[in-house]
């Protein structure tokens, strides 16, 4: 390859990796700035400034703020891994790394933040619903279908009410009560969830 091809592909490469590294600053000083002000008062312009970036540049890449606080705090979520193992734990691993997140730091504070924003945005609240549906509530129906097919629980599950077993005391926890997210929740949010559809289920 001549030089001046190398040249070439190293220019190309570094454009996006300075894009790349634009992002990950601007999302990093999102997060920041959703805790130092909360959601109700979150300042593109300190995230701006933050994060050496151009009002311009961020509203190229997200819509609106909500948006960036909901994808920025959302992004830092490890990749779900499907587990082995009984169901409970296979449930439990669907929102471990959540539970861990609100348990870090002021992570609760932050995710406070998340919902508020994902509310009061409806293209926040799609990319929300969106990331509920893939990482949570279609391994969550894939978990009770298999449990229901083997007959090991009730056959007439249903995977909202489910759902709503699984993050509904979360989400209440988070907003209702302010409280403090206790160690092992995620291990007792999943066995109260099999618990609930174990209960009836036909004998064989």
């Amino acid at each position: 390859m001549s030089k001046s091809s190398q040249t070439g592909d190293e220019d190309r490469r570094t454009g996006p990796k300075r894009s790349e590294a634009s992002r990950i600053a601007v999302q990093q000083a999102a997060i920041v700035e959703l805790n130092e002000h909360g959601w109700r008062g979150f300042s593109v312009d300190r995230v701006a400034k933050r994060a050496k970036a151009s009002k311009q540049t961020i509203y190229k890449w997200w819509q609106g703020p909500a948006l960036l606080a909901v994808e920025a705090v959302l992004d830092t979520l490890p990749e779900i891994v499907e587990e082995d193992g009984n169901p409970e734990f296979k449930v439990a691993a669907l929102i471990s790394p959540l539970i861990a997140a609100m348990r870090n730091g002021d992570g609760a504070h932050i995710w406070r933040g998340v919902l508020l924003a994902a509310a009061d945005d409806p293209d926040a609240s799609e990319v929300f619903r969106e990331w509920m549906h893939r990482d949570i509530r279609q391994p969550l129906r894939h978990v009770l279908a298999r449990e229901a097919n083997l007959g090991h629980i009730r056959r007439d599950w249903e995977i909202d009410f489910a759902l709503e077993l699984l993050v509904g005391p979360i989400w209440q926890r988070l907003l209702g009560m302010r409280g403090p997210i206790p160690e092992r929740y995620a291990e007792r949010l999943a066995e109260s969830v099999m618990a609930y559809h174990y209960k009836d289920a036909p004998k064989g």
